[in-house]
């Protein structure tokens, strides 16, 4: 009985429903996705899937030459950049602002955070039109106070795209940053200030340097989010602001050239990959 047990003595166990859960929801069908765009249209008779004999680069090397996709990936790569940005400089102070709360009025901030998340997406989207519509809060305000004699436009721009994928994305790196930051013993806050750090100092070398790996996790996903943004492009945005998702998207169900679309998805994960896992190669190459 033992011996038959004992492979739950080994930990990867533990990562055997995520392994099978990645495998069968995105390897699966990513690697359909990946010979598609390989075998572009196959001649009759040589459409099997594991016919090896269609396969080229010539589809993707089509898809990578179109200035279209080089342009697209650049405004993709550009708008993660600004969104990971933003969701960070909001992130880190709100969660060190409930961080500091007592227990009801933390569970009160991490409720009105987590709100987006519960919201129907399409009731999101409609909220977000009247805020940022010409008759909407912020345009009454900016007329009202008159600082603005005519409503701003706030639709088809940058501001209206990264506007909405914050608002979608935002939750979680302040989930993750509450979380860790709660991890910290106030007792080491005190000792430091005690031995002459200023709060700042303080708070930086005992709650926010131990909680630097879910600093850079959530750093992690508001950029993944980013890359993938696609409600906020598609819905706030006009075609100069569309990204990779969006374009996938329009190519696929709209088109209907899937070879096309399945070229765009591929090189676009392949691009998206190199970016987010480039900086931490370096890292661990320069750490001693």
């Amino acid at each position: 009985m033992g011996s038959r047990l004992g492979w739950l003595r080994h930990p990867g166990w533990l990562a055997l429903p995520a392994t099978t859960f990645v495998l069968a929801i995105f390897v699966g069908p990513f690697l359909g996705v990946v010979r598609v765009a390989l075998a572009g249209d196959p001649p009759p008779g040589t459409g099997s899937f594991v016919d090896f004999s269609v396969l080229s680069l010539d589809s993707l090397r089509a898809v990578q030459a179109t200035p279209l996709f080089r342009s697209v990936l650049g405004v993709t790569v550009r708008t993660a950049a600004i969104i990971t940005v933003v969701c960070m400089a909001i992130a880190v102070p709100f969660a060190a602002y409930v961080h500091t709360r007592g227990p009801r009025l933390r569970a009160a901030l991490i409720g009105a955070i987590a709100l987006p998340k519960l919201v129907n997406l399409l009731v999101l989207l409609y909220g977000v039109l009247l805020v940022l519509g010409r008759q909407g809060v912020i345009n009454d305000v900016l007329v009202g106070t008159g600082i603005v004699d005519q409503p701003l436009q706030m639709f088809g721009n940058l501001f209206a795209v990264v506007f909405t994928e914050v608002l979608v994305i935002l939750p979680y790196p302040v989930l993750l940053l509450v979380a860790a930051f709660h991890a910290a013993d106030p007792a080491q806050m005190d000792a430091a200030r005690s031995l002459g750090a200023g709060p700042v100092r303080a708070w930086v070398e005992t709650v926010l340097r131990p909680a630097w790996p879910a600093v850079v996790g959530a750093t992690i996903v508001s950029a993944v989010w980013g890359v993938g943004a696609f409600v906020g492009p598609l819905v706030m945005g006009n075609p100069p602001y569309w990204t990779v998702a969006v374009e996938v998207y329009d190519r696929a169900l709209v088109d209907l050239a899937w070879v096309e679309a399945a070229g765009w998805a591929v090189l676009g994960v392949a691009a998206f990959g190199l970016v987010l896992g480039l900086p931490q190669l370096l890292l661990r190459r320069t750490s001693p």
